[in-house]
């Protein structure tokens, strides 16, 4: 299933030149890390990190990659422990979100209490959001929007700060036949992939950027809630990007008259809701698919 996926982890030559240690043939992993696969795809992690972090921003892709690198760290009892990195975005228009995200690290706590230590946070203005400008046309943005942009630049200032040794991105790829109203650079195939778009050393930085849901699609993640036994964790995720204005039944909500865990529906209108219930509607032949592998 994720065969060109995992592959590229065998284009070594980035691992090899960050790593002193690296021996044996090009095609070989080096010996410090550690290759744990789920449900066919490989994610890496290095014996000798102490520190890491994880964007989780209480979707269903940054809740179960958190789940995934903590449960790697405790399988394999490793001395590390993970922070969060999360942004505060929309809180005019969809104040709840903050609140949202702090459920899912409390559950996530709940299961690794001596793993997941401290929480980040910074702010991105909503006029900078992809939903309302879209992406910047200036070639020097590569067609980033400016909520990519801050992202991008507050996990090279934390990762610097805090001296992670990694930092993880739980960012996924489209489903095929996406909407027009989609993240386009969140097409592409592992085919056409390089080492690059899966991890990345940053020698100034001393840290590794991962992205190791670069290509996987959001059947195969809703999947890994029912595999893992870990449902709970998913129903306190929340995809929705509806807001106040187009939520129906909550327009007399204002920001300040939201109240922390006030309960708001989603609008199952949104690209983000059309995927949650896209991926929902697979999870039985996605299931079946990888037990059948």
């Amino acid at each position: 299933m994720f065969k060109e996926n995992n592959t590229l982890y065998r284009l070594r030559t980035e691992i090899q030149e960050s790593d002193s240690t690296a021996t044996g043939d090009d095609n070989d992993i080096p010996e410090n890390w550690i290759v744990t696969r789920f449900s066919h795809l490989d994610i890496l992690f290095n014996r000798k990190w102490k520190k890491v972090a994880v964007n989780l921003s209480g979707g269903a892709d940054s809740s179960l990659l958190t789940y995934f690198i903590c449960k790697i760290i405790q399988d394999n009892d490793l001395d590390c422990t993970v922070d969060i990195v999360t942004f505060t975005r929309c809180w005019e228009t969809r104040p709840w979100q903050g609140w949202w995200s702090i459920q899912v690290l409390d559950k996530l706590k709940d299961k690794f209490p001596n793993i997941i230590k401290e929480r980040h946070t910074t702010f991105i203005p909503t006029i900078l959001e992809h939903g309302v400008t879209g992406p910047l046309v200036e070639p020097e943005y590569e067609g980033r929007s400016g909520d990519q942009i801050i992202v991008g630049e507050f996990n090279s200032y934390i990762s610097y700060k805090q001296n992670f040794c990694a930092l993880f991105n739980g960012t996924s790829k489209n489903p095929d036949d996406s909407r027009q109203d989609r993240m386009k650079n969140r097409d592409g195939n592992a085919l056409d992939g390089e080492l690059i778009d899966l991890m990345q050393y940053r020698r100034r930085l001393e840290t590794w950027f991962m992205l190791p849901f670069k290509f996987v699609k959001k059947d195969w993640i809703v999947a890994q809630y029912h595999l893992y036994n870990i449902i709970d964790l998913y129903y306190t995720t929340r995809s929705c990007e509806g807001d106040i204005e187009t939520i129906p039944g909550i327009q007399d909500i204002e920001m300040f008259k939201y109240t922390e865990g006030m309960a708001v529906p989603t609008c199952n209108t949104c690209w983000w809701c059309g995927e949650r219930q896209w991926a929902e509607s697979r999870v039985e032949s996605i299931i079946k698919e990888i037990k059948d592998i």
